[in-house]
């Protein structure tokens, strides 16, 4: 089984059109939507059971803990992670599914590098992230922060002790995964401007992010992460 994660907080405006897309983009597939209702204010949850999603309910505790929740919570041996703001475009999930199952650890959903849907300045942060990642831990990655992905559940859950319950835990799991040898695959994907107004806090969540990069590239130079992981194979 397939479960997708989305975390959520005051995204009404477009968490049932995001969980319609998934339905959509996995018709064929035994999947279930688990949306994190992280705080909202706004009637996200109610909407998101009215559109058929499984709901669970945290209070502010931020993006990593609602992740870090819905992975507690779900059933399925793969995890596909998607943003409820609607900038993901759900169709990319089949081949991010697909990657997986092929043997790669992780599949990312990877944006464009710089275009309209993010500010310039935040978009020349993570490409000055991405540029010391390459040349002080020798991995090329074209998104660090991505937040399309598709995972084993066992490695989301086996890294939780390191995953912050903020900013950053996408970054600390591709470091985290790649660290241990197992290069991400990554599918170019679209990336549109987000419904309602982002959460991103400038100079909060680019120090949280640079901590994870310099954490990451410690982990990337020493060959591994500080936690044992599962053997890649199995989850077919």
């Amino acid at each position: 089984m397939i479960s997708v994660v989305i975390p959520a907080r005051d995204e009404a405006a477009s968490v049932a059109r995001v969980i319609a897309e998934v339905r959509c983009a996995l018709e064929g597939e035994d999947h279930e939507i688990v949306v994190v209702d992280d705080g909202s204010a706004d009637g996200t949850g109610r909407l998101a059971r009215d559109a058929g999603a499984r709901v669970v309910r945290l209070e502010g505790a931020g993006y990593g803990a609602a992740i870090k929740a819905g992975a507690r919570e779900a059933r399925g041996a793969f995890l596909a992670l998607v943003d409820a703001d609607g900038s993901y475009p759900a169709t990319a999930l089949p081949a991010l599914v697909a990657a997986v199952r092929s043997g790669a650890r992780q599949a990312i959903g990877a944006r464009p590098a710089f275009g309209p849907a993010e500010p310039l300045a935040r978009s020349a942060v993570k490409a000055a992230y991405r540029l010391a990642v390459r040349w002080a831990g020798g991995l090329a990655v074209p998104d660090l922060n991505s937040g399309l992905r598709v995972l084993r559940r066992r490695d989301l859950l086996a890294l939780a002790p390191l995953l912050p319950d903020r900013f950053s835990l996408t970054t600390t799991l591709t470091l985290a995964l790649a660290a241990e040898g197992d290069a991400p695959v990554f599918v170019p994907t679209p990336y549109v401007r987000r419904c309602g107004r982002s959460k991103w806090l400038p100079i909060r969540d680019t120090w949280l992010m640079g901590r994870t990069v310099w954490r990451g590239i410690g982990w990337l130079r020493d060959g591994h992460a500080p936690l044992a992981l599962p053997s890649p194979e199995g989850a077919r």
